[in-house]
């Protein structure tokens, strides 16, 4: 019997926002405030739907990834997994992981956010990743999203694409906002805003 588990990341097991943290750590808290400055008009603009739902995120990656190398970022990523996930990680989410491993379930994360560091903490705990993918040319990101943002009906698409749905018997969900609902959907077991003895 194969049973697998999918856990969101952003908000389910963390208490922050993980991209912004990755900016934090890598760039400073003034750089990141003046990235997010000059993206702040499209959000309001994409709130009011005058622009489309990613736009901020696109334009965010754009200015904060773009043209950067990938072996440096890569290096700085799995810093990042070591040092500062584990501050972020809300009490008792990887004890509930460890323990849904340790029963045979397959984990996987389905996030929104980048694999650029999603990915190496997952391989941290052995777990599988489902992310959005930053498009690399060269050795370099471009600044571009080289898959969907994986929200919404984007993770059901990934997952059913990435884990072959027909072979699998039983899956827990785990979500914490309205875009989890569509992934949470395809589960037997629904856990909503779980591991919230945290405030967020």
């Amino acid at each position: 019997m194969r049973t697998i588990a999918l856990f969101d990341l952003d908000g389910t097991l963390t208490r922050a926002d993980t991209m912004l943290e990755f900016l934090y750590f890598t760039r400073g808290k003034a750089r990141t405030w003046w990235l997010l400055a000059g993206v702040l008009p499209l959000w309001c603009l994409a709130r009011l739907r005058l622009a489309p739902a990613d736009a901020p995120k696109r334009t965010l990656v754009r200015k904060a990834f773009g043209t950067r190398l990938v072996g440096g970022l890569a290096q700085q990523a799995a810093r990042f997994a070591r040092e500062r996930m584990p501050q972020l990680l809300r009490d008792g989410a990887l004890d509930h992981i460890t323990g849904l491993r340790q029963q045979g379930h397959e984990v996987f994360i389905v996030t929104a956010s980048c694999s650029l560091w999603a990915a190496p903490w997952c391989q941290l705990h052995r777990l599988g990743c489902i992310a959005t993918e930053l498009e690399q040319e060269e050795g370099r990101y471009t600044g571009r999203l080289a898959t969907p943002n994986c929200k919404g009906e984007e993770k059901v698409r990934r997952i059913r694409g990435l884990i072959g749905m027909d072979k699998v018997d039983y899956i827990h969900a785990f979500g914490d906002t309205a875009s989890d609902r569509p992934m949470m959907a395809l589960a037997a077991q629904q856990h909503y805003k779980p591991f919230r003895s945290t405030p967020a």
